[in-house]
């Protein structure tokens, strides 16, 4: 009798999954875009664990995880259905930043406090020429506000 092998998918399926939960709860207060990366991850994982039952079950003689093959198969699908539940409550009770400018539309005019302790207005950034490559001035087309932590 030769040994069975190892149900490989069956458990990286498992791994993804949990993977998948953890990077999104941890990185989300710094990275909203990480839902994303995250779903990809726990489609992946649901692949690879059907797949896995079936190797188990349906290839017996093949391969190991008859036992395994549905508990991990329902611990991954908790796991799913959690990412899911945070998904769904984090949309749910994010508001919508319903004054927040579009993209293309002005900016309210602010006054902001630049590098050197200067207050700095959208009004004069707008006003200031631009002097190009040639030496050649012309008035701009936008401002770029770049925030950053700095020492706080």
């Amino acid at each position: 009798m030769s040994t069975k092998r190892w149900n490989w998918q069956l458990w990286v399926g498992f791994v993804l999954a949990g993977l998948a939960l953890s990077m999104y709860l941890s990185l989300f207060a710094d990275h909203r875009s990480i839902f994303w990366p995250s779903l990809a991850l726990v489609v992946i994982a649901l692949v690879l664990l059907i797949s896995g039952v079936g190797r188990a079950w349906g290839q017996r003689e093949l391969y190991r995880g008859r036992i395994a093959a549905p508990i991990l198969a329902i611990l991954g699908l908790l796991v799913v259905g959690v990412f899911g539940w945070v998904s769904y409550e984090v949309f749910t009770k994010t508001p919508a930043a319903r004054l927040a400018p579009q993209i293309g539309q002005k900016a309210p005019e602010f006054a902001l406090t630049d590098s050197t302790g200067a207050t700095v207005t959208l009004a004069q950034v707008l006003a200031t020429p631009i002097a190009d490559a040639s030496g050649t001035t012309r008035p701009p087309k936008g401002a770029l506000v770049v925030f950053y932590r700095g020492y706080w």
